[in-house]
């Protein structure tokens, strides 16, 4: 089976907001063996939607809607739906209740725009929205599967997750023997890495693999309808486990998080660079509370000096960006703190601040360990400001999880 996604709105064709429902749904698709064929965005005009979707309705045996099913005057996708595909709407009575006994709730008129949004399909059915206003719906007709999201991407997702990937099940609509797998890395280059796979890969002609690398994280993708991963997987492992970050698609903090637990350690951060950045990424897992104590932004050498202890004689002969400061920083949050193990991070993000000798970019990454041992990793990352931050929280993870493993 494949797939056609049709994303709705002039806040997409004019570039104001970036397509994140396509690679939500595109994702979750390809996991299933749905191949994703075609992605359009279309503006909300009704003629011009109208005739692009009448000349691609035969491609795909799944069609994904999103956005425009509000109750304003641009959400016109019921109507593009109605037109384009030649269905009929109806009101849902229950659902009209629900809409109205909402706007009387907060005192506001229900006018025929808002009692809209309880229009589906005939020989359809709604799709509930547990987040928000705007109900979905879905309607299989002429051997097309048609279903109707919001554009809103936390209303969008939640009704992907638990209303469409339900009906995607009852109608056997992916394919049960697609196996995918997910292995992210990091520490090396991404052409070294794709031709170390490239490699193993000639001994599984069955799967194909792809690669995909943002700053500093390199995830590859394996799938087949062929073959089974794990022996592939278990290849790849033991080549390449020195920069292996995880198999499955889990993010850095999750597996730092993850190792903290089993381990039983605590942890603080002291930044300078990434002004709290990291703190709240660590802090991005849900019960991060169990590990994480808290952190220190020090900016300024006084807050180094004063709070972390950072010797002033330290800062005046190697000055704020070195290992020794990096080393200091990470025991002295370590010990303000109290926590098992103290990271820290101090740099030049740019785009002032550089010289011959420290150029914009370079990163010192400070670690100090329940045994007393610290130590400190030297980086240079090219980029925006933020892209060096956001780069410098990713390498300060990597390092805290090679760590982890190697101190068991």
């Amino acid at each position: 089976m494949n797939a056609f996604l049709i994303n709705i709105g002039d806040e997409l064709t004019k570039g104001e907001i970036c397509n994140t429902n396509a690679s939500y749904i595109a994702q979750k698709l390809t996991q299933l063996g749905i191949e994703v064929r075609y992605i359009l965005t279309l503006p909300d005009n009704l003629d011009i939607s109208k005739s692009i979707i009448e000349k691609n309705i035969d491609r795909a045996g799944i069609y994904i809607f999103t956005g425009g099913l509000g109750g304003t005057r641009d959400d016109i996708t019921r109507k593009i739906i109605e037109k384009s595909i030649g269905i009929s709407l109806i009101v849902s009575k229950e659902h009209e209740k629900k809409l109205e006994k909402w706007y009387k709730k907060r005192q506001r008129g229900f006018t025929d725009a808002d009692r809209s949004q309880a229009l589906y399909p005939e020989g359809g059915r709604i799709l509930n929205n547990n987040v928000g206003l705007a109900y979905g719906f879905y309607i299989e007709t002429n051997n097309r599967h048609i279903f109707s999201l919001p554009g809103v991407p936390s209303e969008m997702m939640d009704m992907f997750d638990n209303e469409v990937l339900p009906i995607l099940k009852e109608k056997n609509l992916f394919d049960s023997a697609y196996n995918i797998e997910f292995l992210k890395f990091s520490g090396i280059p991404e052409y070294t890495l794709d031709r170390e796979i490239s490699k193993i890969m000639k001994n599984y002609p069955d799967i194909n693999y792809g690669t995909r690398s943002n700053n500093g994280i390199i995830r590859i993708r394996l799938d087949s309808k062929k073959t089974n991963l794990d022996k592939c997987v278990d290849e790849i492992k033991e080549k390449l486990s020195d920069n292996l970050i995880c198999i499955g698609n889990y993010s850095l903090e999750e597996v730092a998080g993850k190792l903290l637990k089993e381990r039983g350690f605590t942890i603080a951060v002291s930044e300078s660079c990434t002004a709290g950045y990291l703190a709240k990424t660590i802090t991005n897992v849900s019960g991060s509370s169990d590990y994480f104590i808290g952190g220190v932004v020090s900016y300024s050498n006084q807050v180094k000096n004063e709070v972390l202890g950072v010797k002033t004689s330290t800062l005046e002969k190697y000055g704020a960006v070195s290992s020794q400061t990096a080393k200091e920083m990470a025991k002295g949050v370590k010990n303000k703190l109290k926590s098992d193990i103290g990271l820290s991070t101090t740099g030049i993000a740019g785009p002032t601040g550089g010289t011959s000798d420290k150029p914009v970019g370079t990163v010192y990454i400070g670690w100090a360990l329940p045994d007393g041992q610290y130590g400190a990793i030297k980086n240079y990352f090219k980029g925006d400001r933020e892209t060096v931050r956001i780069r410098t929280v990713n390498n300060a993870l990597f390092q805290l999880i090679k760590i982890l493993r190697e101190i068991g």
